[in-house]
């Protein structure tokens, strides 16, 4: 019988440039690591790796291992999580991916609401954009996002949930010589420098057909970040106009370290949403989570 273990550890060294790296990616010495391979080559009668120097390459056998053992792990996951249904909240894991601007507007709230009533929970958060994070909600990793769901959109297998939009505003500091202004110019605007977070592909295509509109050119930041500290930081210190949802920068105006700009942008609203996978079953744990987001989603939004 295979143990599960010697698959996990196999499954590392694999994903991993060296032993050691293997080994303090899933907290055992490397000796240890090593002996349990080895005793896993021995068990099945074959060997998994070549030596060759200091580097260790699979052998075909190992390649259909590692290949067949990430399929196993997973249907273990998703075994566990179906014995956790009937557990209730007592204890467990919530595993949530998120876009940087749903971190700030949304994570909060549902952490306040969530933490003190179910301290033996533990949740795990990982910040990125779509793009970045579908890949581990389709793994298994991730239980669900909360993040923009056009990239997500052309696939079959995923629940998508949408949650209020929010439109794009741009803001400045308080003093900034447009701070007051109702109605400037593109050519007043697109004088000082941008500033903003990674997008969706639906933004880059309005930045740019916007741009070619008004002047002829791309509109290009100067800094894109998804850290939106930095880019608050830059719109404090600085002429930069900075671009993001308008209820996240009303946070930042309330909090007297910006101003939301007074004109409009006819560009996209941010949409994010809640993007699951439709042959995951949730636990009571998560879907609680998941509903927490979409309620603080509607409360954020209303006017």
């Amino acid at each position: 019988m295979i143990d599960l273990r010697h698959v996990r550890h196999l499954l590392a060294v694999a994903s991993h440039p060296t032993v050691q790296a293997a080994a303090d990616a899933i907290h055992l010495t490397q000796p240890a690591l090593t002996k349990s391979i080895a005793r896993f080559e021995e068990e099945l009668g074959a060997k998994l790796f070549d030596r060759r120097g200091r580097s260790l390459v699979l052998t075909e056998l190992g390649e259909r291992l590692v290949e067949r053992g990430e399929d196993l792990l997973r249907h273990v996951r998703e075994l566990e999580e179906e014995v956790a249904l009937w557990k209730g909240f007592g204890a467990g894991e919530v595993a949530i991916g998120i876009d940087p601007e749903a971190e700030l507007s949304l994570l909060p709230g549902v952490l306040e609401a969530f933490i003190p009533a179910h301290p033996g929970v533990q949740i795990s958060v990982r910040s990125g954009q779509s793009d970045t994070l579908l890949p581990a909600l389709l793994s298994g990793e991730l239980h669900f996002l909360v993040a923009d769901a056009e990239q997500a959109l052309t696939r079959d297998d995923l629940e998508i949930r949408p949650l209020a939009a929010d439109p794009i505003a741009a803001a400045v500091r308080p003093d900034h010589p447009l701070a007051n202004e109702r109605d400037p110019t593109s050519q007043e605007i697109t004088s000082y420098p941008f500033a903003g977070a990674s997008t969706a592909p639906r933004f880059e295509r309005w930045k740019a057909e916007a741009g070619q509109r008004e002047r002829g050119l791309r509109f290009a930041p100067s800094l894109l970040s998804d850290n939106y500290e930095v880019l608050v930081q830059l719109a404090e210190r600085s002429d930069a106009i900075m671009f993001g949802p308008r209820s996240l920068l009303s946070n930042y105006e309330r909090a007297g370290r910006l101003k939301v700009a007074l004109w409009p942008l006819e560009g996209p609203d941010t949409q994010p949403s809640l993007i699951r996978s439709k042959r995951r079953p949730l636990s009571p744990a998560v879907e609680r989570v998941a509903e927490l987001f979409a309620e603080q989603g509607a409360s954020v939004r209303s006017p």
